[in-house]
């Protein structure tokens, strides 16, 4: 245990002595979330409305019309869900269809909206009251109005830099793993390092041990600095927390640290790393929602991105950092990241070479 704790030292000094491993581990994507909460994609777009149907098909008609203009993305779902997404400020209006809903009859309809978003919460209502007139008159063959009860709710006002900053934690991991042990230890392979290693009295696997330790800490500071920086001076919404997100960095730690060394194992100079390195970080970069959210992409590429570890390990990130997701209730990204876990630990095992 002492040989084993003199080597993480030693490992950490050399860490610290490779400029360029700072740079890429901390400093560059500290300096991705500062740029990043710089963009501002919050002026008024489309306008995100929910609504609770109570009325069946009587309010088929309103649907259809709803549907119909673009200026809203519409939403149906259950009234409690609803106002749990209005709260969590992924709604700007929910309007409730009450049950004895007539069109062109019924004389009060609720909608509650979001105290964050005043200018989409407005421009939903007025949306909301045309359609409603629209249908009115068609109806009834004279003007009419439905009275909308408009109630404001309590908002955490989210922004897209509160989506980007855990993403790009998640990435600055993958980093750390993939391209920190690859370039590091390929290196050393051509150093001869590794192979003067085995006539030392060192074992070569407390090495490895002292390194993966050395890059597990390296992963718990990435955490502790890129989420308490932007919290206190970009004001980045966290009320997660810093157990639950160790955890989980541990989870996608070990998985990319296994991809590092795979390939690591495979490329006899850092000119065969790069490429490798890049065909595999690189679609997980761009796809696995770290800037972008997923729901845009096709159904069938959706499902395949969905199982990558970056899209596990980026989902767990956020869900803790924005909602304080318990444990239990990322159980199925935690269940993804140990798969990946053995999967990538037995391909290490499989093509890694000390020479």
């Amino acid at each position: 245990m002492r040989l084993k704790w003199k080597l993480f030292i030693a490992s950490m000094k050399m860490l610290l002595r490779q400029r360029e491993a700072i740079l890429w581990s901390l400093i560059l994507p500290l300096f991705m979330i500062l740029l990043f909460s710089f963009v501002r994609f919050d002026g008024i777009g489309r306008v995100e409305l929910g609504i609770v149907n109570e009325a069946g098909v009587h309010a088929s008609g309103l649907l259809t019309a709803l549907r119909e203009v673009k200026t809203l993305k519409m939403f149906e779902g259950e009234r409690e869900s609803e106002l749990q997404l209005l709260k969590k400020g992924e709604r700007a209006v929910v309007l409730i269809v009450p049950p004895d809903y007539q069109p062109g009859y019924a004389l009060e309809m609720a909608a509650f909206t979001n105290d964050a978003k005043p200018q989409e919460s407005q421009l939903g209502l007025l949306i909301l009251q045309r359609v409603l007139d629209e249908i009115t008159f068609a109806e009834r063959g004279e003007s009419g109005r439905i009275k909308l009860n408009a109630q404001m709710v309590e908002s955490r006002n989210l922004t897209y830099f509160d989506f980007v900053a855990p993403g790009i934690l998640s990435m600055s991991i993958m980093q750390l793993g993939i391209f920190g042990v690859a370039f590091g230890f390929v290196s050393m392979k051509k150093r001869g390092i590794l192979r003067r290693l085995f006539v030392t009295p060192i074992n070569p696997n407390d090495f490895i041990i002292s390194s993966v330790a050395m890059r597990l800490v390296l992963v718990m500071t990435q955490i502790v600095i890129m989420t308490l920086v932007p919290y206190f001076f970009l004001d980045l919404h966290f009320i997660g927390s810093f157990w639950r997100m160790f955890v989980v960095g541990m989870f996608g730690a070990i998985v990319f640290l296994a991809l590092g060394f795979a390939i690591a194992g495979t490329s006899k100079s850092e000119d065969q790393v790069a490429p490798l390195a890049n065909i595999i970080a690189m679609p997980m970069m761009l796809l696995s929602g770290i800037f972008f959210s997923r729901d845009s992409l096709p159904g069938f590429i959706r499902s395949v991105v969905d199982l990558l570890p970056l899209s596990y390990l980026a989902d767990a990130m956020r869900s803790i950092a924005i909602d304080d997701a318990t444990l239990t209730q990322i159980l199925p990204q935690l269940g993804g990241l140990g798969v990946w876990s053995v999967i990538s630990i037995i391909i290490a095992v499989k093509m890694f070479r000390w020479e």
